[in-house]
């Protein structure tokens, strides 16, 4: 009868044991389920992270063609050639005075609201603006026969012997640099210039990266540059236009601007 009894008190004990280990861990599930509920957007999202880390690769945007498009720049020289006819190019439309051959050379003049060069045999220069680094020259012009000459853009001019030159040959356009009058072809690209047509350059010298572009003036502007590379024999100068004449050849330049960068 005894170890009837005390196998009865045993069992009792046992179950209410049994009862509060159950509800502790209710407790611990309700608890969990909360937790859960109430963090459940930050552990989906940490949970996806992980995925994408252990399982996948996080795509790259791929890169943007270079362009040549920038926003507008400080202008440092411009010439519309508005004035009236008179010989040599004189003052810009922008108050500075062109330099080099344009000041001198009896063969420029103001025609018609345009800047000529003719009745020459030689390479001219024409130089406006200031002493500058980096810079970027947009001009339009024509030749009225090429080859063998030509027209061109000037940058980190210093004097006729010393300068970065983009210009067309009348079947290519060509990057040159002439350092202490060693002249070196840099780089060229095909394209075919037609005679008495009007043609608008853009030539950039960022830092070492020399870069050009022309079409011809009533069409829209190409958005990459056609020829690119890179030099770094002269470090800065001035901006300007050359163009080389033979006899009977007539150049033609109806606006000119350059700009900082």
């Amino acid at each position: 009868m005894r170890t009837h009894r005390r196998k009865r008190t045993r069992s009792r004990h046992t179950s209410q044991h049994a009862f509060k280990v159950g509800l502790a861990l209710l407790g611990l599930m309700l608890l969990s389920d909360s937790i859960t509920a109430h963090f459940f957007t930050q552990i989906e999202a940490a949970l996806s992270l992980s995925a994408i880390h252990a399982g996948s690769t996080i795509p790259v945007q791929p890169a943007m063609p270079t362009s040549s498009l920038t926003l507008a720049q400080p202008t440092l020289a411009q010439d519309t050639f508005s004035h009236a006819n008179q010989t040599f190019w004189g003052i810009a439309s922008d108050g500075q005075r062109w330099q080099a051959d344009a000041m001198s050379s009896p063969g420029f003049a103001i025609v018609n609201h345009a800047g000529q060069v003719a009745n020459g045999n030689g390479i001219y220069d024409a130089i406006l603006g200031p002493r500058i680094t980096n810079a970027e020259v947009v001009c339009s012009g024509s030749l009225s026969r090429f080859g063998p000459s030509t027209l061109g853009a000037l940058l980190r001019w210093t004097d006729a012997k010393n300068l970065y030159k983009a210009y067309l040959d009348g079947a290519h356009l060509i990057l040159l640099r002439d350092e202490t009058g060693i002249v070196t072809m840099l780089k060229s690209v095909a394209f075919v210039a037609q005679e008495g047509q009007l043609y608008t350059f853009r030539f950039r010298v960022l830092g070492s990266l020399l870069s050009a572009k022309v079409w011809p003036a009533n069409a829209p502007e190409p958005a990459n540059w056609m020829v690119t590379t890179i030099d770094t024999s002269l470090s800065s100068g001035y901006g300007g236009l050359r163009v080389v004449l033979r006899n009977g050849i007539t150049a033609t330049i109806t606006s000119f601007t350059e700009s900082k960068l």
